[in-house]
């Protein structure tokens, strides 16, 4: 059986034991509502909509939502709105094509008909930063894919994302200083993903799980690619005992130079083998679980 919440092996049991763990400590519950497991910040679907209504014996096929986000959006929202300089704005749930052109001649742009949860402008209005909201159904191999189809286009038009973790939390200090930084970032090189033209940096960026990381050489790139993100509590954890513990012996100091010179190809042979990501992510759990059992927090972490 998969764990109805992350997809991982739960055995007989409807939930991993990382998550059931969660549900222990009141943050994942089986909803009363829609019957569901999801985790309690998360607006319910059974709410996601009103009701359709009857008159004359006559139901209509369309409704409104109750909400444009849900209530943990909403609290993202919040947190970005205030994070952000004087002038600048930040606008929910945005089309892709509301901010992005196809420079050929292609009839469909059926790709860009897809949303960000956030979308950051300067007073004049013009496109800055993206902000996606990601959860747990983040792993799944068909969010994976959407995903990476978002970012390549991003990436090819010079936009950058910022990647927010529900699990986390909302940290103001932590959102704000991650958009001071990509907006310092600006303008950003674009990365060639469609066309003809064949760049060597688009042969590097094909191991999409390391493209958000900022210094390559320093990149947890297994860690990464499990947890689909370079900014996530967990790869926090894995990066300080990186800088505090390993990097300061001769032996910790090989062992780092011999995971960052095979774990790229290795990353980019296997990173989209569900069994791969299946059976890291259940090692990586169990080892970021006793680090932070040591001590080590699972906090925002910048690198040394």
């Amino acid at each position: 059986m998969k764990c109805k919440i992350c997809g991982a092996d739960s055995g007989k049991y409807p939930l991993c034991q990382t998550c059931n763990i969660k549900r222990e400590k009141g943050e994942i519950i089986k909803c009363e509502k829609c019957k569901k497991w999801h985790y309690m910040a998360e607006s319910c679907s059974a709410d996601s909509c009103v009701p359709a209504v009857e008159s004359d014996n006559v139901k209509y096929l369309y409704c409104l939502k109750n909400t444009l986000i849900s209530k943990s959006e909403q609290g993202f929202f919040d947190a970005i709105g205030n994070s952000l300089p004087e002038g600048y704005r930040v606008f929910p749930q945005i089309n892709l094509a509301s901010f992005i052109d196809r420079t050929d001649d292609a009839r469909f742009h059926n790709e860009l008909f897809r949303n960000v949860d956030f979308l950051i402008t300067d007073p004049e209005y013009r496109p800055r930063v993206i902000i996606e909201i990601n959860d747990q159904t983040h792993f799944n191999a068909d969010r994976k894919e959407r995903d990476e189809k978002v970012k390549k286009i991003c990436e090819e038009s010079g936009i950058p994302i910022i990647t927010l973790w529900t699990s986390y939390g909302i940290n103001t200090d932590y959102i704000k200083g991650k958009i001071d930084e990509k907006l310092k970032e600006l303008p950003v090189k674009r990365v060639h993903h469609f066309g003809e033209a064949v760049t060597e940096q688009k042969a590097i960026s094909d191991n999409h799980y390391d493209i958000n990381i900022p210094n390559r050489k320093k990149g947890c790139y297994i860690a990464t690619c499990v947890y689909g993100s370079y900014d996530c509590p967990e790869v926090w954890v894995l990066r300080r005992f990186r800088d505090n513990v390993l990097s300061n012996s001769w032996y910790g100091r090989l062992f780092i130079k011999i995971y960052y010179f095979l774990s790229p190809a290795v990353v980019k042979v296997f990173g989209n083998s569900k069994w791969f990501i299946n059976a890291c992510k259940a090692l990586l759990d169990n080892w970021t679980n006793k680090l932070q059992n040591m001590g080590f927090e699972n906090s925002p972490y910048y690198d040394n």
